[in-house]
């Protein structure tokens, strides 16, 4: 039986490029069946996913930014059909963190070899929304909200680079409440992220150590005090020679409540309008990913 690929498609995603050409080659190139369906508007991602798992397809993939890879994930969380990501948007973090080629054809191969290993990854929940990537409180929260859809065309990756610029004088020094296995921390600084994935966009590019997307836990990350001055003052030469622990404070948990005084806005996998207080679990091993051969990894 030939190999049932079911790709979604945000159309809206990245730049311009022959989508279906090159799906069309690769799908046929390797004897595999391909079924499209077009994104038009927030929710469609998910509803088509849990429809092509319903009619039997093998693979789902997701064609977009990570938005559209987290909804269709979503669509397959209960289940154990493979989440293929074609990436096609701005960041790409997803597909990033996993070792899955940039380059739509590389991608797709991926998609279409019954060979291909499979890797199952955790996804968060905060205030009953899930995500793959991260939930970011404060400054970069307005970082993502300020690179808007136009500035982002324009700039590219560039783009988170000048709204952090703005948000960064927006982003005044709170006092943060966190609670996490059974204990409880109140501090004073601008921004705290919650990750379950830990690239930044650069392979490699990570703000702490060790964050695995596999692992069962979720990472609690928070810029010291002590770090924001020096940050604003003298960028570059700071991070380039500080370590890792006079950047941030990091732990781990299952479950993890963030509140602030004031309410401050929060993004989620880059998608703003949320504020605190937040209460965010795991969930582990929530969706398989199909990933490269040269991942090595089956599970």
């Amino acid at each position: 039986m030939p190999r049932k690929v079911h790709v979604v498609i945000n159309p809206a995603a990245g730049e311009a490029q022959p989508i279906l050409h090159i799906l069309n080659k690769v799908f046929q190139a390797a004897g595999a069946e391909c079924d499209i369906s077009v994104t038009k508007a927030s929710g469609d991602a998910e509803r088509f996913a849990r429809q092509a798992v319903e009619s039997g397809f093998d693979v789902v993939a997701a064609y977009g930014g990570d938005g559209t890879v987290m909804e269709v994930a979503r669509g397959l969380f209960g289940t154990s059909v493979p989440l293929a990501i074609l990436p096609g948007g701005t960041a790409n973090m997803m597909s990033i963190e996993l070792g899955i080629p940039g380059k739509l054809e590389e991608a797709a191969e991926i998609a279409a070899d019954a060979n291909s290993p499979t890797r199952w990854v955790d996804a968060g929940m905060v205030n009953e929304k899930t995500f793959l990537l991260r939930v970011g409180v404060g400054f970069e929260a307005r970082t993502v909200a300020n690179a808007d859809r136009q500035m982002k065309d324009r700039w590219s990756w560039l783009a988170y680079i000048i709204s952090g610029a703005k948000a960064l004088k927006d982003s005044p020094k709170v006092e943060y409440h966190l609670t996490f296995d059974n204990q409880e921390f109140e501090l004073e600084t601008t921004t705290c992220q919650v990750c379950n994935a830990g690239i930044m966009g650069t392979p490699g590019v990570t703000p702490v150590k060790n964050i695995n997307i596999s692992d069962g836990l979720l990472d609690l990350i928070v810029l010291r005090e002590s770090a924001l001055t020096a940050l604003i003052s003298q960028v570059s030469s700071f991070v380039e020679n500080a370590a890792e622990d006079d950047l941030f404070h990091h732990w781990q948990a299952k479950s993890i409540t963030i509140d602030a005084t004031p309410s401050q806005p929060v993004h989620v996998d880059g998608e703003a309008g949320w504020k605190t207080p937040l209460e965010i679990k795991v969930m582990p091993r929530a969706v398989r990913v199909l990933i490269a051969k040269s991942a090595g990894e089956t599970q």
